[in-house]
């Protein structure tokens, strides 16, 4: 399950990392997993079965296009006013999530909100320790609501 997961977060950040490797030079398909391989320091080496169909898909998309070139027949791809408009948008997301992730890792892992469980576990355990005056005390604030009525 891991592993799915992993595979999934890389294929969705592997859209943005091609769209913006083809703005900074044009480039073809093995141009982008070598500089990929280097930028990475080896950490990541994704494989022709990932990257040349996201550049089907950018390109079917509008957001690259390609051209064959004559020298052993690859295609180089550029990028588009529509894949500059999409990277822009898909950057200023990116900052979004990434500062979002972050503030949710700090609220959790800090615990310093009133929400924290802490308080919460000890009720639970004062309840389990002490379960006649916990009950009394709902008995009463039900008997004050049947009163209302």
């Amino acid at each position: 399950m891991e592993n799915k997961m992993c595979t999934e977060i890389r294929r969705v950040f592997l859209k943005y990392i091609v769209l913006k490797i083809i703005k900074d030079k044009p480039t073809h398909g093995y141009n982008i997993i070598k500089t990929i391989t280097l930028r990475s320091k080896g950490c990541w080496t994704p494989s022709t079965g990932s990257i040349y169909p996201i550049l089907e898909s950018l390109e079917s998309n509008g957001l690259i296009q390609s051209k064959e070139m004559e020298e052993r027949r690859r295609k180089v791809y550029s990028i588009t006013y529509q894949g500059i408009v999409a990277l822009d948008h898909m950057t200023q997301k990116r900052l979004e999530l990434l500062d979002e992730m972050s503030q949710i890792i700090n609220i959790v892992t800090e615990g310093n909100d009133s929400s924290d469980t802490g308080d919460e576990v000890g009720n639970i355990r004062s309840f389990d320790q002490q379960p006649e005056k916990a009950y009394n005390g709902n008995s009463q604030n039900l008997q004050t609501d049947d009163n209302r009525r």
